[in-house]
C-alpha cells in the first residue's frame, strides 16, 4: 500500500499561539493555568501534541493511527474525538486487548463523559449496541459477538494498543461497519506481515507519531538519567553461552543467504526470522526454528544470570528513597529471584499474569501510597496497567522488542513534579548480545534510552560510591511547562486566530479542545462541516511514511493441522476446579480466568488467552 510523506499545514497551531498571544503568554491566552503533575487527570485541557495529533486525523479523514510513546497521553486523545463523535450522533466502540484495560477505559469514559451510558462487553459484561452510547469491550469479545452500531448510526471505533489485532482470530474485532477509525499504539510494529495486509487497510496508516525526544522537549516527559551496571557471567554461564553463540552463527549463515532476507535493522531480521519459523516447512523454517531456539536459550542464559540477582542488593537504598520503583525481569522466576534479593532490604510486591483482581489492585493501592517501596514484574506490567506514578526503573532482563522498551521506558518517563528525577539502572551481562559496550545493538534496542538520556554511564558493581551519586539525581532545576490548550475562552483575538488556521486546525480548536463557556455561534461559523473530512480518496490522505520489513518468500509452506474450534472460532473451553473456587480452561493453551468461588460465576469469564491470536 502506498504512502504519503509528512504534509505539514503552513498554519500550524503555533501561529495561531502567536496571533491569540498579542498582549499575555501563550498559555495564559489561551486559558491555562500551571498545573503540578498528578492534578493533570483532573484538569479540562489537551497537550498542544494532542490537538495536533487530532488535527492530523481530521486530514486523513478520520482514519488512521496515532503512534505515540507510552505516558503521553493517548488516551485523551481517543476521549477528545469520542466526546465529538457522540456530538454528532455517532455510535462509540472502544476496543481493548484485556479486562483490566476494559476496567480502566469504562471509569475515564464515566468520568469524562458522565451524560452518556457506558456500556462493558465481555468479563460478565452483556451489554449491546441498542443498550448504551458507548461500548468497551475487549478484543476476543469483539471478535465473537460483532458489536456493530445501531441500525440507522454510523459509528467510530477506537483501537487500544492496535498493534495487537493482527491475529487471525482477533481480526474479526475490526469491523468494516465503522467508517470513523481510530488506532492507538506506541509503536505499530508486529513480526509477521499483519500491519501490511490488515493495519494499514483498516486505520489506513499513521496520521501522526510522538516520540520521547518530542516529549520530552514539550515537557510532557521526563528526562531520565541511566546507570548501565555490567555483570560477569559464572565460567558455566560463559561456557552455555559460547554454546549458543555457535548454534546462532550456523544458523544464521543459513538464514543471511537467503533472498530478499533482510539484514538490517536487527528488527527487521528477526520479524523475518520468525515469518519463516511460522510458515516455512523447508530448509528456510528449519534455519529460523534452531536461530529462534538458540536465541532464546542464549537470553535465557543472560536473564537468570547469578551476577544479577547479587548485584540487586546494592540498589535498595535507592529504591527506599525513590518515589517508587520498578522492577522489569522476562519471568516469573526472574522476579521471584528479585524479590528474594531485596524483600530482606525493602518492601517489594510482584504481580503477574496469574495474580487475581483484588491482589493486584491492593499491591498497586499500596504503591501508590508508597507503602510500598517496589514491585517486581515479569512484562505484565509492560502493557495494559495502570501503573501509578515511580521513578526508578530497574531493567533486569534486556527487553525483546522496540515496543517493550517503549512501554518500559513510558512507566517512568511520565511527567514529573520539580525534585523527582526519572532513572534508571539496567543491570547487563558484560560481554554479551546486552552489552551497550559492545558495539552493535543487536538485542535490547539499548538504542532507544541511551539518545534521550540527560547522561548515561556505564558501572560495575563494586563501584557503588560512583553509583548512588550518579543516582541521586532530582531532576532539572526547572520542569518544562507543557503547551497546554483549555479551556478556551471566546475572544477577537482568538475569532482572528482561527480566521488565519486552517480547516482541520480550527476544527480541532472548535470542537476538540475544552472551553470554559460554549462559544457562541460567530464562531460556529468559521469551522467546516464535518463532511469535509469525512471519506478522503486515499491518495489526498496525509499518512506518514512507514519502513515495513520485506518478508522473504515462503518456499515450503507448513503442512498445519486443524484446530479444534467452536463454530465461534473461539477454541474451546473447559471449567475446571481451582483453589478458591472455580475457572475457566483454554483447551488451546491452557490459560484460565479469575478464580471465582461459585460455577455460576465462572461460566461469565473471559480467558483472556493468545493461543489463537
Amino acid at each position: 500500500m502506498s504512502t504519503s510523506p509528512e504534509i505539514s499545514s503552513p498554519n500550524s497551531i503555533v501561529n495561531v499561539s502567536a496571533v491569540v498571544a498579542a498582549e499575555s503568554s501563550v498559555l495564559d491566552a489561551f486559558g491555562s493555568e500551571r498545573l503540578e503533575p498528578g492534578q493533570e487527570g483532573e484538569a479540562k485541557f489537551l497537550y498542544r501534541w494532542q490537538v495536533d495529533a487530532l488535527s492530523s486525523w481530521l486530514r486523513c479523514g478520520r482514519q488512521g493511527v496515532v503512534e505515540a510513546v507510552t505516558g503521553s497521553g493517548k488516551t485523551n486523545v481517543a476521549i477528545a474525538a469520542a466526546i465529538d463523535a457522540k456530538r454528532r450522533g455517532l455510535f462509540v466502540l472502544v476496543v481493548v486487548p484485556s479486562r483490566v484495560l476494559m476496567e480502566q477505559w469504562s471509569e475515564r469514559l464515566s468520568e469524562s463523559m458522565p451524560e452518556y451510558r457506558i456500556g462493558r462487553l465481555g468479563d460478565s459484561g452483556t451489554d449491546r449496541p441498542p443498550d448504551c452510547d458507548i461500548l468497551v469491550t475487549t478484543r476476543h469479545s469483539a471478535a465473537s459477538r460483532k458489536p456493530v452500531p445501531p441500525v440507522g448510526q454510523d459509528g467510530l471505533l477506537i483501537a487500544d494498543e492496535c498493534h495487537g489485532f493482527g491475529g487471525k482470530v482477533l481480526r474479526k474485532s475490526l469491523m468494516t461497519a465503522y467508517t470513523e477509525r481510530l488506532g492507538l499504539t506506541a509503536t505499530l510494529q508486529r513480526s509477521d506481515d499483519a500491519v501490511d495486509t490488515l493495519l494499514l487497510p483498516y486505520f489506513g496508516g499513521i496520521c501522526y507519531r510522538y516520540g520521547f525526544g518530542e516529549a520530552i522537549a514539550d515537557g510532557v516527559c521526563a528526562q531520565p538519567r541511566v546507570a548501565f551496571v555490567a555483570v560477569p557471567l559464572t565460567e558455566s554461564e560463559r561456557a552455555d553461552y559460547i554454546a549458543t553463540e555457535q548454534a546462532l552463527v550456523d544458523s544464521r549463515r543459513v538464514l543471511r543467504s537467503i533472498p530478499d532476507m533482510p539484514q538490517r535493522p536487527f528488527g527487521a531480521f528477526l520479524a523475518a526470522v520468525q515469518h519463516l519459523a511460522a510458515n516455512d516447512g523447508g530448509s528456510h523454517g528449519r534455519a529460523a526454528n534452531e536461530y529462534l531456539d538458540a536465541f532464546g536459550s542464549r537470553r535465557e542464559i543472560v536473564a537468570n544470570s547469578q551476577a544479577k540477582y547479587d548485584a540487586l542488593g546494592i540498589f535498595a537504598e535507592p529504591v527506599n528513597d525513590s518515589d517508587g520503583s520498578l522492577l522489569f525481569t522476562e519471568t516469573v522466576r526472574a522476579a521471584n529471584h528479585a524479590i528474594n534479593r531485596l524483600d530482606p532490604l525493602t518492601t517489594i510486591e510482584i504481580i503477574t499474569g496469574e495474580t487475581p483482581r483484588r491482589e493486584r489492585e491492593d499491591i498497586l493501592l499500596a504503591f501508590r501510597e508508597q507503602r510500598l517501596r517496589a514491585v517486581a514484574a515479569p512484562k505484565v506490567l509492560d502493557e495494559g496497567v495502570d501503573v501509578p506514578d515511580a521513578n526508578l526503573g530497574i531493567v533486569v532482563s534486556a527487553s525483546r522488542t522496540r515496543r517493550q522498551m517503549i512501554q518500559r521506558m513510558g512507566r517512568i518517563l511520565r511527567r514529573k513534579k520539580e525534585g523527582s528525577g526519572a532513572r534508571f539502572v539496567i543491570i547487563f551481562a558484560s560481554d554479551t548480545m546486552e552489552d551497550p559496550t559492545a558495539g552493535a545493538d543487536a538485542d535490547g534496542f539499548i538504542s532507544e534510552i541511551q539518545e534521550i538520556a540527560e547522561d548515561a554511564r556505564v558501572f560495575a558493581p563494586e563501584d557503588y560510591a560512583d553509583i548512588a551519586a550518579f543516582l541521586d539525581f532530582s531532576g532539572p532545576e526547572k520542569v518544562n511547562e507543557p503547551n497546554r490548550i483549555g479551556p478556551l475562552q471566546a475572544s477577537a483575538d482568538l475569532l482572528e486566530a482561527f480566521e488565519l488556521a486552517d480547516p482541520a486546525e480550527r476544527y480541532a480548536l472548535r470542537y476538540f479542545a475544552p472551553w470554559s463557556v460554549p462559544p457562541s455561534l460567530e464562531f460556529g461559523q468559521i469551522v467546516p462541516q464535518p463532511e469535509l473530512f469525512a471519506a478522503l480518496p486515499e491518495e489526498r490522505r496525509p499518512y506518514r511514511e512507514l519502513d515495513l520489513t520485506n518478508l522473504p518468500e515462503v518456499l515450503q509452506p507448513k503442512k498445519r493441522k486443524k484446530e479444534k474450534k467452536l463454530s465461534t472460532g473461539e477454541a474451546p473451553l473447559r471449567m475446571v476446579a481451582a483453589a478458591g473456587g472455580f475457572a475457566l480452561q483454554c483447551l488451546g493453551c491452557g490459560t484460565t480466568s479469575e478464580v471465582t468461588p461459585f460455577k455460576w460465576k465462572a461460566m461469565e469469564q473471559t480467558v483472556q488467552c493468545g493461543c489463537t491470536g
